[in-house]
């Protein structure tokens, strides 16, 4: 009785996903990312490894051998290594993308308990401006570092649902190997923890605390092999990347804007007066760089604390909204397309929460609480360094999911107005 319901479904996400790739492919001829993407860091150290240098990456005067989370370089080396080009890269990221519309898909269905709305936070998923430029005409991590902030929810969604032994693994493993991309997923961790005790009877503490003591240590277990191999190469502790200094002073100091950019011409770093910057060269390798920057930073947290608190906040603000820097690299167009989606996806998510608070089902709600801890551990975390815009693209699925439930929430309302019409 239930097979064609099943099938259905299937074609469902199938659609979806060839919707998505499709979207994807068209944006990457258009915009010829297939030959010329947008290129970053990693297909430096990406090259670098092929060329059996290591993972090594000159910046500011010395080389890095941990300049930023390694899973994006690694693929774009074992891409290479086997014969490919950065066209299969972003090939690659435009599957990548496109099963993450899917997932979202998946997830929509499970909050709202709705097929439509469901469908509905897949499409905005595919149709997300952003997410489509960065997977289809740029060769950067940052379809990656979203794919795994969703799948982290995902995963402790379904440990709530069946605290097994094996689940409690696998999400462990995810944060795990989501860490190697973005080292901020470990923040995930300790949220989805007091979220999974919150919302059980006290009697089920002990055995979900062992859980997600499991989890914990599986991810430490994933991590540890790349850690321990930045403390060998670095002479000191480096647990994932070196930049963690520069990026802490990038939002914090005196000329910081909250974007990496002080104006349209030039970032923050070119602020620097020059004695403060031969001083910043003149370190001897990345980690004392790093500390250099490090201790700028603290000093002027230090001394200028009403600054600190108004610029953090200024920050979160950004992540949420726009900044003045916005769309320095892009044509103003650009800006204003994505501006109007965004805003759009703002109203929904609003009547998708309205859906979530008067379902009266306490599952939903508890989900929904999760996600939105997600969201705002990780644009908390992040405004206490600089904010730029793909910063919150690599969390907007999460409150697409939401506005998929509130275009689901206003499609039933015209129908409902229709039939009492």
């Amino acid at each position: 009785m239930n097979r064609p319901v099943t099938t259905r479904w299937r074609r469902d996400w199938l659609l979806l996903f060839a919707v998505a790739l499709g979207l994807r492919i068209t944006a990457g001829l258009v915009l010829d990312g297939f030959r010329h993407p947008g290129l970053n860091e990693y297909e430096d150290i990406a090259r670098s490894m092929v060329a059996g240098r290591g993972y090594r990456f000159y910046h500011l005067g010395v080389w890095y051998n941990s300049f930023a989370a390694p899973l994006f370089g690694w693929l774009c080396a074992g891409v290479y290594l086997l014969g490919g080009t950065v066209g299969v890269v972003v090939a690659i990221q435009m599957v990548v993308s496109s099963g993450h519309a899917v997932l979202v898909a998946a997830m929509g269905e499970r909050l709202f308990g709705s097929r439509a709305a469901g469908i509905a936070a897949g499409l905005l998923m595919a149709v997300h401006p952003g997410l489509i430029v960065y997977s289809s005409a740029k060769a950067h991590d940052l379809t990656f570092d979203a794919l795994f902030f969703t799948l982290v929810l995902w995963m402790f969604w379904r440990l709530a649902d069946r605290p097994s032994l094996a689940r409690a693994i696998a999400a462990g493993c995810v944060v795990g190997i989501g860490a190697h991309s973005r080292g901020t997923t470990v923040v995930f961790l300790p949220i989805a923890g007091v979220w999974l005790l919150w919302r059980s009877a006290a009697s089920e503490w002990r055995m979900l605390a062992g859980r997600w003591l499991v989890a914990a240590l599986c991810a430490v277990a994933v991590i540890t092999p790349w850690a321990t191999r930045n403390i060998l190469v670095n002479h000191a502790f480096v647990w994932m990347l070196t930049t963690d200094g520069e990026s802490l002073w990038d939002g914090n100091n005196p000329n910081a804007t909250g974007h990496s950019y002080a104006n349209p011409e030039r970032i923050v770093l070119d602020m620097l007066p020059p004695a403060d910057y031969k001083a910043m060269r003149a370190q001897p390798n990345e980690v004392a760089q790093s500390r250099w920057f490090r201790d700028q930073a603290l000093a002027f947290i230090r001394d200028n604390p009403g600054a600190f608190v108004r610029i953090t906040v200024l920050k979160f603000f950004y992540f949420w909204w726009f900044s003045p820097q916005s769309g320095t690299l892009y044509d103003r167009t650009w800006l204003l397309a994505y501006g109007a989606f965004y805003s759009g996806l703002l109203v929904l998510a609003v009547f998708g929460t309205r859906a979530i608070v008067v379902s009266g089902k306490r599952e939903t709600r508890s989900r929904a609480i999760l996600l939105g801890l997600f969201m705002l551990g990780l644009s908390a975390t992040q405004s206490l360094y600089y904010v730029e815009g793909r910063h919150r693209w690599a969390i907007e699925p999460l409150l697409l999911i939401v506005a998929g439930g509130g275009i689901a929430w206003c499609l039933s309302w015209w129908r409902g107005r229709q039939i009492a019409s």
